[in-house]
């Protein structure tokens, strides 16, 4: 199940396209970062006032948290909305988004 996800409004993302890429970068740094230094994120979770870093640290490793990008988060994203319509249709404003609604990069 997707839980989390970057949004950005369309005129930003079109007008910054490098400024976008960077903080995706990025973004894709931080949760390698988080995956393989367990201890060094949970301190930093509790540094930021998170959650307590003894929480964070027995959180993470079950946590999941990935990062998917491209085609890859298109065909994932586009599963969980259809889902959600199903279940809901208002959930997700009546329709599923086309195309434009995914930043492949």
């Amino acid at each position: 199940m997707i839980t989390g996800v970057v949004v950005g409004r369309k005129d930003f993302v079109e007008q910054n396209p490098d400024l976008v890429d960077t903080f995706l970068s990025q973004y894709e740094q931080s949760v390698a970062y988080t995956q393989e230094d367990v201890e060094g994120a949970a301190k930093l979770i509790g540094e930021y006032d998170i959650v307590p870093e003894a929480v964070a640290q027995k959180a993470l490793p079950a946590c999941n948290i990935t990062f998917i990008a491209g085609d890859e988060m298109q065909a994932k994203l586009s599963a969980y909305l259809q889902t959600l319509l199903e279940q809901n249709p208002q959930s997700i404003g009546g329709e599923l988004p086309d195309d434009g609604f995914y930043y492949l990069g």
